[in-house]
């Protein structure tokens, strides 16, 4: 049971810290290439504000688990909207080839997924009792 309730906060921390990276990915590619286009630029620092808040409220107790479900959202939309773009183009934005800040950002989308989901799931597992 230790070992379960370690991993909570442990996977807390670490989709907090891939919210980080996503955020400041985000905001290195609005500043380099983003920022002159229309919609697209200005999404890519809403998705770096909402990362810091969504951080912030992991931080907090009481807010722990909303602003996780928070952080799965933002980076499950950010991983959609990359989809779209390589595809049918979002908002006139069609994204061509791969290039390492994708790739990256990617990376820390797919780990706020995946770790701030484990992170609830396992704390749902620990409040519920077994039968």
């Amino acid at each position: 049971m230790a070992a379960e309730a370690a991993f909570v906060p442990t996977a807390y921390g670490l989709g907090a810290l891939a919210l980080l990276g996503e955020g400041v990915v985000h905001v290195q590619q609005y500043i380099e290439l983003f920022h002159g286009v229309s919609w697209i630029g200005p999404l890519f620092l809403v998705n770096a504000a909402a990362c810091l808040v969504t951080i912030a409220g992991i931080a907090y107790p009481r807010t722990r688990a909303l602003a996780a479900l928070a952080g799965v959202v933002i980076s499950a939309a950010a991983l959609l909207s990359l989809i779209i773009s390589y595809g049918t183009g979002l908002f006139g934005w069609q994204e061509v080839g791969f290039r390492a800040p994708i790739v990256l950002a990617a990376s820390f989308e797919v780990g706020a997924v995946v770790l701030l989901s484990a992170a609830l799931a396992a704390r749902a597992a620990l409040v519920q009792p077994r039968i």
